[in-house]
């Protein structure tokens, strides 16, 4: 639409509200309002976010995501279509907490916290392939079953480290390239660990905006196996999933004992990434992506196939498999931990939080995990979740400098801020599973009859 034709036009927020479906989508960004229907299809970060923010203020999610001001100045235009009316009455009005928040967002552009770190990636190339270089090594200069499993272990490891690049690629933290970080996505992600990078970002990016939101976030929606609050006991339709979740007999056997199936469940749970990866290619994918996405995983099954096939008996390659996949698994623990045990609502986040909605959402359903700064390469980040989600594009060298700015801003307007040791936070995820478990076990087949309307 031409800026210029409704630069005086002036929409109350009655009106926006009303634009808020994948035909008609309108979202406020700093008192000015934008029709991006036509651009929704098309946005590399996928339909969901900007359905989570339709008919509503997004200042500060699109800002968390767009830190550049070249995208607000040239990228925004062409979709604007005027302004709110008395914006401080009806709209999100900018508190001190917001304000802050755009100047650190400024102090970490100054700083370079959105900079390229060849250096950095370097050095975890050369440890990632190492590793990967020791497994090979181990698996074609012996038999032994004691060689096979420490080269299991190591490959593992290896999973977990590239995953954490591939993390960063997926928010474009490396390069800061949309284009080029997206290769590096498909070359890391599903080339080098059979997750497709199109399956990642369609889910991540709906879970950073509606994070831990009972029918929104898809990181949070494990029934029949996980339950992370008793909200789930209760049929929830899932906007990422488009199908409703029910807790029946099956979840409540599976539920009661959540807390002690944990850590065997993260350890398989890569074996549903694979298949949630080609149902999403299938499903999701066309043209050139879709055959990007096939060849890229088709090369992984390939060369991990062959791989396989170094070790000369078939239980030997179950093993190895099953045994990597389980180290694996630590990726998984290290992800759900900071958000498990966390606050969770039901809709958007500005249903909730009526004020610095974003802000106060990420504190309340978002932990730290904190470590010392030579633990840094095990998390890969992912230490450092409240910062990564305030500021999703922020170099990963670059958090634990961010962290204290956050922590300064929480202690000034007394907001928590939750930190805790890595087995702390092991606890308190069992602790908060262990209680829903405990609810679980009570909820009667009368009430669960009542709720699922049988009888």
């Amino acid at each position: 639409m031409d800026g210029k034709t409704h630069e005086c036009r002036k929409y109350t927020w009655e009106e926006v509200r009303r634009h808020n479906t994948a035909t008609d989508c309108w979202v406020v960004i700093d008192g000015k309002v934008y029709n991006v229907s036509k651009w929704l299809k098309f946005h590399p970060g996928g339909v969901l976010p900007l359905l989570y923010s339709a008919g509503q203020d997004c200042s500060s999610v699109f800002k968390a995501f767009h830190p550049f001001s070249w995208i607000r100045e040239k990228r925004l235009p062409p979709f604007y279509i005027g302004d709110i009316s008395e914006p401080d009455k009806e709209g999100v009005k900018e508190s001190e907490i917001s304000s802050e928040l755009d100047k650190i967002q400024e102090e970490i552009v100054k700083e370079g916290g959105y900079e390229t770190h060849y250096g950095f990636y370097l050095k975890n190339f050369l440890f990632q392939f190492a590793l990967l270089g020791f497994v090979i090594y181990l698996l074609t200069t012996t038999t032994s079953p004691l060689a096979q499993i420490i080269a299991a272990v190591a490959m593992g490891f290896f999973f977990q480290q590239v995953a954490f690049v591939g993390h960063d690629a997926g928010h474009h933290q490396i390069t800061h390239d949309q284009d080029t970080d997206e290769i590096i996505g498909f070359l890391v992600g599903n080339t080098l660990s059979g997750i497709g990078i199109g399956w990642w970002k369609r889910s991540h990016n709906a879970h950073h905006v509606v994070t831990n939101s009972v029918n929104c976030d898809p990181d949070i929606q494990h029934l029949p196996v996980f339950a992370v609050t008793d909200k789930f006991f209760k049929p929830v339709i899932s906007t990422y999933h488009n199908k409703t979740f029910s807790f029946d007999r099956i979840s409540k056997f599976f539920v009661s004992n959540q807390h002690l199936l944990y850590y065997a469940i993260m350890g398989v749970a890569r074996f549903n990434l694979y298949v949630q990866s080609i149902i999403h290619v299938l499903t999701h994918c066309t043209g050139r992506k879709q055959k990007l996405e096939l060849i890229t995983l088709g090369i992984f099954w390939c060369w991990f196939s062959l791989l396989c096939s170094l070790i000369p008996t078939l239980s030997g390659r179950v093993v190895f498999v099953l045994l990597s996949h389980f180290v694996a698994g630590l990726l998984h623990v290290q992800i759900t931990i900071s958000h498990f045990s966390m606050a969770t609502y039901h809709g958007l986040p500005s249903h909730t939080y009526q004020r610095d909605s974003f802000f106060v959402s990420q504190m309340e359903t978002t932990m730290n995990v904190d470590c010392h700064p030579y633990m840094d390469f095990f998390h890969g980040g992912l230490q450092f979740q409240i910062e990564h989600h305030l500021f999703p594009r922020v170099s990963r060298p670059y958090l634990r400098a961010l962290s204290a700015k956050i922590q300064k801003l929480c202690q000034k307007h007394d907001v928590r801020y939750l930190s805790l040791s890595f087995y702390d936070a092991n606890k308190e995820v069992l602790g908060s599973l262990r209680e829903t478990a405990k609810k679980a076990q009570c909820f009667s087949s009368f009430i669960w009859d009542g709720i699922n309307a049988v009888g």
